[in-house]
C-alpha cells in the first residue's frame, strides 16, 4: 500500500475513533457510517471526472458540459462519488487498530463509482432504508456505461 497521505491519516484516525465509540455503546452504527462515507466523498472532491465506472446519466453529463464545464454543485447533472462499498456493523467490531483503519478506508476509497447529484438523490432514501452495496443502483434505477466490478 502507498504511504498514506496527511489527509488519509487523519481520516483513519477519525474512523478509528468512531469505531471504538461504536463498539463502546458510545456512538450509534448509522452515525459513525454516515460520518466515515461522508470523509470517503471528500478524499473524492475535484477528482469526480476521474472515477471509473460512470452511470450513464453521468456520462451524458459530461457529455453535455464537457469536461471543463461539468457543475460542480447546485445542479441536477452534477457530479457525485458514490462509494457501493458497504460498511457494516461487523467492520467497526473487526477493524480495530489505526493501521487497519488505514486499509479499511484505502479499500473503501477504490470500491466508488461517478453518478449524478439527480441519481444522488434516488440513492439516499434506499440507503437511509438500509439497502447498501451493488444492489442499491438496481433499485434507484442506476445503469453503467462502464463495466461494473460486481457483475
Amino acid at each position: 500500500m502507498p504511504t498514506p497521505t496527511t489527509r488519509q491519516q487523519r481520516a483513519a484516525a477519525v474512523a478509528h475513533v468512531l469505531s471504538r465509540a461504536v463498539r463502546d455503546g458510545e456512538v450509534l452504527y448509522p452515525d459513525a457510517r454516515r460520518a466515515i462515507v461522508h470523509e470517503l466523498r471528500t478524499l473524492n472532491n475535484n477528482r469526480k471526472l476521474l472515477i471509473h465506472p460512470r452511470s450513464a446519466d453521468a456520462q451524458a453529463s459530461i457529455d453535455r458540459y464537457g469536461e471543463a464545464g461539468v457543475p460542480k454543485n447546485g445542479s441536477d447533472d452534477a457530479l457525485h462519488a458514490d462509494h457501493y462499498a458497504t460498511i457494516t456493523p461487523q467492520t467497526f467490531e473487526q477493524v480495530t487498530t489505526l493501521e487497519a483503519w488505514m486499509g479499511e478506508l484505502a479499500r473503501l476509497a477504490g470500491a466508488v463509482v461517478c453518478v449524478t447529484a439527480r441519481e444522488n438523490y434516488r440513492l439516499e432514501p434506499i440507503e437511509r432504508d438500509g439497502m447498501h452495496g451493488p444492489e442499491k443502483y438496481a433499485a434507484a434505477g442506476v445503469t453503467f456505461v462502464d463495466p461494473v466490478p460486481w457483475s
